[in-house]
This record gives C-alpha cells, sequence and structure tokens, in this order.
C-alpha cells in the first residue's frame, strides 16, 4: 500500500543571489516530522526545446556554450520570455536560432530539469519547415546543421550529443517515430 506523503511547510524564505535568469533562496522548512532544516532552491526561466524535421533531417544547431567554452550540437532552445506561451517561445527560437519556421508546431511533452528548481522545460516538434534568415542575438555564434534522422540515435549512444534537453527530445521523438512504425 503506498503511504501518502506530506508537504514540507515552508517558515521563511532568503533571496540569496539574483539575475536575469536566476534566483538562488534559502527556504526554512519544517519536515513532516517536525524537523527543521535548511533547503536551498533555485528558480530560473522556463525554456523550451523544438525538435525541427525536414525531410529525413532534423535542424540541429552546433553553438558555443560559453561556460565550458566548447562547441555543442543541440536543437534550438530557448527562455520562455515574460508574457509568451511555451508554443510562442519556439515559434520564436526556432526562428531565431535556425531561421526556419514552421507551419505545424507541436507540443510533444515537458519535464523539470533540476531537482531543486522549479524550472519546467517544454518540448514541441515543428514540421513544415519554411527556410528563412536566422536572427542571432549579440551574444549566439550559431552553425545550421541538417542531421539524417538515422544518425540520431547512433550520436546519442556515442555521446556526440551532451545537450540534456536535446537528448530527452530526440529521446522522445524517437520513441514516437518508433511509435508510428509499429
Amino acid at each position: 500500500m503506498l503511504s501518502i506523503l506530506e508537504k514540507w511547510k515552508l517558515i521563511e524564505t532568503k533571496l540569496i543571489c539574483s539575475s536575469s535568469f536566476l534566483k538562488v533562496f534559502d527556504d526554512k522548512v519544517m519536515l513532516p516530522n517536525g524537523k527543521h532544516i535548511t533547503f536551498t532552491k533555485m528558480e530560473l526561466i522556463d525554456f523550451v526545446s523544438v525538435v525541427p524535421v525536414t525531410d529525413n533531417n532534423i535542424v540541429m544547431i552546433e553553438i558555443l556554450r560559453y561556460p565550458r567554452n566548447c562547441l555543442s550540437l543541440e536543437i534550438p532552445s530557448g527562455h520562455v520570455e515574460k508574457g509568451e506561451t511555451p508554443k510562442d517561445s519556439a515559434v520564436r527560437e526556432l526562428k531565431e536560432e535556425t531561421g526556419y519556421s514552421a507551419e505545424k508546431i507541436e507540443c510533444i511533452g515537458r519535464f523539470n530539469p533540476l531537482s531543486r528548481s522549479t524550472q519546467q522545460a517544454h518540448l514541441f516538434l515543428a514540421k513544415n519547415l519554411t527556410k528563412g534568415t536566422q536572427q542571432l542575438e549579440a551574444t549566439e555564434q550559431i552553425n545550421v546543421k541538417l542531421v539524417p534522422i538515422e544518425d540520431i540515435k547512433e550520436m546519442l549512444n556515442s555521446l556526440k550529443i551532451t545537450h540534456a534537453p536535446t537528448i530527452i527530445a530526440l529521446q522522445k521523438f524517437l520513441l514516437m517515430q518508433q511509435e508510428t512504425q509499429s
């Protein structure tokens, strides 16, 4: 029999650090057993990741990721801006990072990237693409790559793709493809 899990009780919260993308808090909480602890949590902006499919390719981006100062092969991703729905953000990020527009864009899932954060990631599938011009931000250096769908599984297995949201979205896409083929 499954036991009922009790929520923690927030006693006090203290903002430790804040930027335009991140807030870090120390929360004083009381556990269900009555014990008091300090739990550090983060508030990060929700984001989207888009799997753009054209012909038998995935439109991917090669982007320089500053924290590791290395190139990363990813699908288009970005933060949900104030006033945007996740779908609006997916449409915008696809256009900005790749130049492509989609006639059809649908949500294929969402997940919580970090257990200590309130952030949600929204996954989208984009089809019926039309090529246009990238609209990169000043901090972005992006090369667009067309990757054959048949190569994705091997690239995931050989660790050529290491960006977690990209891995999750591509695995979801491959599962969806497998379901439609059976």
